[in-house]
């Protein structure tokens, strides 16, 4: 064990090389996906296959209030339940059209396919 293996997480190296034109790619899309480390950048391709970047948009911001919207109403059917309410099959219908809503939502945040 060397002297900088002490305490270390992660202890084994790979080395590798790359043309200059790969060395400038790697460097282009470590840029686009804001990881400032070849080492990082590298585990997560490795490993993942793919780094997801989300910012903070409007579309993020509109999915998080069908999130909540959904939420809120799956909590109303729990108190009425637990109430001996009936719920019904229109309300059912619409918390499903929203959970459609949500997956359309998700589709083109996270690939950029609009909906």
């Amino acid at each position: 064990m060397g002297k900088y293996d002490a305490g270390r997480k992660r202890k084994n190296q790979i080395h590798f090389f790359v043309s200059d034109e790969e060395l400038e790619t790697l460097h282009k899309n470590m840029l686009r996906c804001r990881i400032d480390s070849v080492s990082k950048y590298c585990r997560k391709m490795s490993i993942s296959g793919y780094v997801l970047v989300i910012d903070d948009s409007k579309e993020l911001k509109e999915f998080t209030y069908e999130i909540n919207k959904i939420g809120g109403n799956i909590n109303q059917i729990a108190h009425a339940l637990n109430a001996g309410q009936s719920v019904s099959q229109e309300t059912i219908a619409q918390i499903k059209d929203w959970l459609v809503t949500i997956w359309q939502y998700q589709r083109y945040i996270l690939s950029g396919t609009p909906f």
